[in-house]
């Protein structure tokens, strides 16, 4: 297989500096600092509520083929990709986070369980049409077309 190579678009601006607990992590505001000339790309962004976080696991060490789900060892072991170990083949994460607010190159997010200085990969607005089972089955239907957000809200936007 070919190498493949990715750039960080920003990074996690948070407290937690070492991997605590991922509940307080969860529960905790993060800042995603993207470099400045992604400003035009996070246009409409602020429409979601919610959205899918990339990034790398900058800390991670090492791959392991089996651990224990959330590291409880009261958990039996199973292989590392069917856990959200940071344990992984390739050091890469993806969380769900609600936006909180986006002004200028920086997002706002509760949610995110990565680590102060984590580099950011990228970032997908949250769209059930993709993101869920119920998505999976509505895009069985030839026919189903999801509403698009932007034209949504521009409608409602609309003077009355």
């Amino acid at each position: 297989m070919n190498e493949v190579i990715y750039h960080p678009i920003g990074v996690v601006e948070n407290d937690s500096v070492d991997a605590g607990s991922p509940k307080q992590m969860r529960n905790a505001q993060s800042r995603l600092i993207l470099d400045k000339k992604y400003i035009p790309a996070l246009q409409g962004l602020d429409l979601f509520k919610y959205a899918l976080v990339v990034y790398h696991l900058h800390k991670s060490h090492g791959y392991r083929e089996k651990v224990h789900p959330m590291g409880d060892i009261s958990i039996p072991m199973r292989g590392v990709l069917a856990t959200r170990s940071p344990f992984r083949p390739n050091p890469l994460a993806v969380t769900l986070v609600k936006i909180l607010n986006v002004s200028e190159n920086i997002v706002l997010v509760c949610g995110l369980d990565a680590l102060h200085g984590t580099p950011v990969l990228d970032i997908k607005p949250y769209e059930e049409h993709f993101d869920s089972p119920q998505g999976i089955e509505w895009e069985k239907d030839p026919d189903y077309r999801p509403e698009d957000i932007m034209s949504k809200r521009s409608c409602e936007q609309k003077p009355k």
